[in-house]
């Protein structure tokens, strides 16, 4: 019985196994030897309007803490969280005593300057006086000094007249003699006159060159008097720091001291946040794909959801120019008037930013493939079917965005440009092949 059994059951397998067919001699799928009868079209350029929408958030349009140049202690408070302010308002009044006592002094060392200016001016005044008194005897003394030259050279010539007389005999030896004796005395009174000349120049030069001093002792006046202002001015500056005071219109946004809060040197603390609201600024990052549409300019949509989802409209203010390299994204800001402070920083909104295509190459959906999360598109070229990568873009009323083509075997690189001028199969894409022999159908003749 065993040996029988098992020569019956190797035929049976013998058999089964030659009615298997062989996996390595497969035939390849043949292609159907009558041309497919597809429809074609071509890629039509039109201008596609669409909107990029990315969550924002308002901001005030400047926001800026208000801090204390020096430390104090901090005397009073004017304003509190949520009042509103003009640009140089006071906000608060510190207590530095230091520099209310230096700012005496320097009032006073100003008061002490112009005392001495007018001194100064005063023996200015006296050294003039002076210097226009000595003139006169300069003028006596050359006079004087003339007066005696004269009678210097009259008696020089009776000098001469009495020694002809004494030849003569006309004169006695005691008359000539007293003629000499004039005769020098004229001399002497003539250099004791040159000698008052030199003595009343000296005077007024003397003279002069006091009033000179006392002119420039003015100058030394005024400069000092300059000085302690100037000193004066800084400490009164020094003094302005004491009282804090809002750098722009606005709201205080928050307060973060109380009477008495004393604020140290070594660390910078914030009296007040100061924020301008009648503008407020929507910031919105726009990813890496969408950023060449986002630019200055660019109208824009902005919806509110907190405001019952108002609608705002408005225009891109501004781009950073730069992406992130952290996300990536493009920072833009947009600026809304505000007047009525509805529009209030931290509010969360929806911005949709108005972007175009002119030239954009569309058509039909029935003209895409889409496989395993790729888009294939077939391009009748010479009567076959050519199956190509597409890149899609946008879809607009039942028509996609061609923005590339490649070969549908290649997985990388550079994606040629969509021309227009390609016939692309439209419907029934998944009974085509790539190489198929195809027929275009012709469209149908107009109905008369």
């Amino acid at each position: 019985m065993r040996g029988f059994f098992a020569i019956a059951v190797l035929p049976l397998i013998v058999g089964c196994t030659k009615d298997l067919p062989s996996k390595s001699t497969a035939p390849a799928p043949a292609l159907p030897d009558a041309p497919i009868l597809v429809s074609v079209t071509s890629p039509k350029k039109q201008t596609l309007a669409w909107g990029i929408e990315q969550p924002g958030s308002m901001h005030a349009y400047e926001s800026t803490p208000v801090v204390a140049k020096f430390p104090g202690y901090v005397e009073k408070l004017y304003v509190d969280i949520g009042d509103k302010v003009k640009k140089g308002q006071p906000l608060a009044k510190l207590a530095i005593p230091e520099f209310d006592w230096e700012a005496k002094q320097k009032a006073a060392i100003v008061e002490m300057a112009a005392a001495e200016v007018g001194l100064a001016k005063r023996s200015a005044e006296v050294s003039a006086e002076t210097a226009r008194a000595a003139e006169p005897p300069v003028a006596v003394a050359i006079a004087l000094v003339e007066k005696a030259k004269a009678d210097a050279a009259r008696w020089d010539s009776e000098v001469k007249r009495a020694k002809d007389s004494f030849a003569k005999k006309i004169i006695d030896e005691q008359q000539l003699d007293e003629a000499i004796r004039q005769a020098a005395a004229a001399v002497a009174s003539k250099v004791a006159a040159e000698a008052n000349v030199l003595a009343a120049r000296a005077n007024l030069k003397e003279a002069q060159s006091k009033f000179a001093r006392a002119e420039a002792e003015i100058a030394v006046a005024a400069s000092k008097e300059k000085v302690a202002a100037a000193s004066a001015k800084l400490a009164s500056a020094m003094l302005d720091y004491t009282e804090i005071c809002a750098p722009f219109d606005g709201v205080v946004a928050s307060r973060h001291v109380h009477t008495g809060h004393f604020l140290s040197g070594g660390k910078i603390e914030p009296l007040f946040v100061i924020a301008r609201l009648d503008t407020v600024r929507v910031f919105v990052e726009v990813p890496e794909s969408q950023a060449v549409n986002a630019n200055a300019g660019a109208a824009v949509a902005i919806r509110i959801p907190a405001l019952g989802n108002r609608e705002v409209a408005g225009t891109i203010t501004r781009t950073a120019g730069v992406l992130s390299t952290d996300s990536r994204t493009l920072r833009v800001e947009i600026d809304l008037p505000n007047a009525d402070g509805t529009l209030r920083p931290g509010l969360y909104c929806n911005v949709r930013i108005a972007a175009k295509s002119t030239d954009a190459q569309l058509v039909p959906a029935a003209a895409v493939l889409f496989a395993d999360e790729t888009a294939y598109s077939f391009q009748i070229e010479a009567g076959k079917a050519v199956k190509l990568r597409v890149h899609v873009g946008r879809t607009e009323k039942g028509h996609l965005e061609l923005l590339g083509k490649r070969p549908a075997a290649a997985t990388s690189g550079a994606w040629q440009p969509i021309t227009g001028a390609e016939e692309i199969a439209v419907g029934n894409l998944g009974a085509l092949v790539d190489g198929q022999s195809v027929q275009i159908e012709k469209p149908a003749a107009p109905r008369e």
